[in-house]
């Protein structure tokens, strides 16, 4: 009778088991699968962020190891000097134009080709140390392409002629801040001479209060003059 007894205590407690919930079975540590139900798939890992194989310039693909070309609209920026880049043009004998220190012949060369040669022009010349980074702005649409100059004179860090095209038009503003203002440069009072007849214009209120409606848009052969603190053009006094 009590053996009786025993075997069945001992079904009883294995039909219960064989219908505890999975979560019963959970707190009783030991979970199972639930059937038609997937485990959460781990999040793909993050791919590596790729560089840019070419760069958008003006409209146009640029391959990284585009060759310079009369006509391209460049920027060369000498880290030494602090000053803002320079936004020249390939002239049509393929050179660029450093202001008031000389052309180097860069034609035919990639951005980075091109910066190397142009510090080591200003080594050999003008500098102890020179680092020197050329990017392209705007390439140039066919052959044959004269860019327009202006001549920035006076009392600036860097006279000289400067260059652009019709496409990327040069502002005065832009031309005095390019060829660099010190404390003795008069910038209120900047002569600019077009076809023989000169024009005061205040360079300094342009950009120091925003006067953009007060701002000239360059033509070739265009010469600008800025003048020392203390002199008056045009002026007996």
């Amino acid at each position: 009778m009590r053996s009786c007894l025993i075997l069945g205590v001992l079904a009883a407690l294995l039909t219960a088991l064989s219908t505890v919930s999975p979560a019963q079975s959970d707190m009783l540590g030991t979970s199972r699968p639930v059937k038609g139900v997937n485990k959460a798939a781990l999040p793909p890992p993050e791919a590596p962020a790729l560089p840019a194989a070419i760069p958008h310039v003006g409209g146009v693909t640029v391959p990284l190891n585009s060759k310079l070309t009369a006509g391209d609209t460049i920027t060369v920026e000498i880290k030494e000097d602090h000053d803002p880049a320079l936004t020249t043009i390939v002239t049509d004998t393929g050179e660029v134009e450093l202001n008031g220190l000389g052309r180097v012949y860069v034609a035919g060369r990639t951005s980075t080709e091109a910066a190397a040669l142009v510090a080591a022009y200003l080594k050999q010349k003008y500098y102890h140390q020179a680092t020197v980074e050329i990017g392209i702005k705007t390439k140039a649409l066919g052959a044959g392409v004269r860019p327009f100059k202006v001549l920035v004179m006076g009392k600036v860090g860097r006279p000289g002629p400067q260059y652009f095209m019709d496409s990327a038009p040069l502002k005065l503003t832009e031309a005095v801040t390019v060829a660099g203002t010190g404390p003795y440069a008069e910038t209120r009072k900047v002569k600019l001479t077009r076809g023989g007849r000169s024009t005061e214009h205040d360079v300094r209120a342009m950009i120091k209060d925003g006067r953009t409606d007060l701002d000239i848009p360059l033509q070739d052969g265009d010469q600008i003059y800025v003048p020392t603190v203390g002199l008056r053009l045009g002026s007996n006094e």
